[in-house]
C-alpha cells in the first residue's frame, strides 16, 4: 500500500520528487533510469559527500559491467538468472585488468580531477572493472564452507541483533497450530551434541551459552507465497550432514539477508523510525538539544 495521504495509512509525506505516476498505479511514482535517479532532490545535509558519491558511482559502474557480460552469455544459457557453478561467483572478482603500481601511476592519479575516476583505477588489489576479492577467500577459496566461518559471518554480518539466547529446547513456535500445523522443531540433542564441549543442553541454557538465529515464525506465514515465485526460501531450522548442510547454511544466509532488508531495515528503520526523523527535520530547531541527537 501507499504510505501517507490517508487516515488508513498515516505517514509523513516525503519531499516531492517530480517523478511521474506509474502506468499501472497512478498513486505510485514511476521508477527512473539509473542516471536520472541520482538527480532526485535530497536535503543538502543528507546528501552523500563527494568522496562517498564517487565511491558509490564507481562501484555502480563495476556492477553494470558485471551485469552486461552475463546478459550476453545468458542468451545461450538455459538458467540465465542463476549461478550454475561456484566459478560463476568467482568471476565477479577474478580477471579484469590488473593495474600496475608505481610512482608514475600515482602521479597520474593525483592529477585526475574526478574522485570517481580515481576510484576506478585503484591499485590496492582491485582489477579494472572487477570487484575486490573478499578477504575470506583470498588465500583459500573453500574457507567459507566451514561452520566457523559461517558463524563468524553471521555474527559480523548485517543482522546480528536478531540472534537471541535460547531459552528452551527444542525451539518452539508461537504460530497458531490450527493454521500452520505443528511447528515444533525437530532438532534433537543428538544433532548438536558434538558441539556442546561436554556440557548438557540444560547446562548450556542455564549458563547462557546457547544462542539461536531463528527466522521461522517471521517467514513461515509467507513461505508458500514466496516459493510459488522464482525466489525460494527454506531451511529456517535445519541440522543435517554433508552437502545438504552446506545448502542449508546458504539458505540461512539468504533468509538472514532477506529478514534484514525487510524487517530490520525497512520496517524497523524506515517505516518505524523515519517518521520521527522527518518530523524532527521539519519541526525542531537545529538549536534544540534533541535535534542534535
Amino acid at each position: 500500500p501507499v504510505l501517507g495521504g490517508s487516515t488508513e495509512y498515516p505517514y509523513p509525506r516525503r519531499g516531492r520528487t517530480g517523478r511521474p505516476p506509474a502506468e499501472t498505479d497512478p498513486k505510485t511514482e514511476s521508477r527512473l533510469p539509473l542516471l536520472m535517479s541520482l538527480n532526485i532532490y535530497v536535503p543538502r545535509d543528507e546528501r552523500f559527500g563527494h568522496l562517498k558519491m564517487s565511491d558509490f558511482l564507481a562501484y555502480a559502474l563495476k556492477s553494470i559491467v558485471q551485469f552486461l557480460l552475463p546478459e550476453f552469455e545468458a542468451l545461450c544459457d538455459s538458467t540465465p538468472n542463476e549461478f550454475d557453478t561456484f566459478q560463476d561467483v568467482l568471476k565477479l572478482y577474478e580477471g579484469g585488468i590488473k593495474l600496475p603500481e608505481g610512482p608514475l601511476l600515482d602521479a597520474i592519479k593525483e592529477n585526475i580531477p574526478l574522485e570517481m575516476l580515481k576510484e576506478l583505477i585503484r591499485t590496492d588489489g582491485e582489477g579494472y572493472f572487477k570487484f575486490p576479492m573478499p578477504q575470506v577467500i583470498k588465500e583459500d577459496k573453500s574457507a567459507w564452507r566451514t561452520d566457523e566461518e559461517f558463524a563468524r559471518e553471521i555474527l559480523a554480518g548485517v543482522n546480528p541483533v536478531i540472534i537471541r539466547r535460547l531459552q528452551e529446547f527444542p525451539p518452539t513456535s508461537k504460530l497458531d497450530p490450527k493454521v500452520y500445523g505443528n511447528q515444533t522443531s525437530s532438532i534433537t540433542k543428538e544433532h548438536i551434541g558434538n558441539n556442546m564441549e561436554g556440557s548438557s543442553i540444560h547446562e548450556a541454557i542455564k549458563n547462557n551459552r546457547l544462542f539461536i538465529l531463528d527466522h521461522h515464525d517471521a517467514l513461515m506465514p509467507y513461505l508458500r507465497r514466496i516459493n510459488t515465485t522464482s525466489t525460494k526460501t527454506y531451511a529456517t531450522r535445519t541440522l543435517v550432514e554433508g552437502s545438504i548442510w552446506q545448502l542449508a547454511k546458504a539458505y540461512v544466509a539468504v533468509n538472514d539477508s532477506g529478514y534484514h532488508q525487510l524487517v530490520s531495515h525497512w520496517l524497523n528503520t524506515h517505516a518505524a523510525i523515519e517518521p520521527f526523523v522527518i518530523a524532527t527535520n521539519r519541526q525542531l530547531s537545529v538549536l534544540h538539544p534533541i535535534y542534535k541527537l
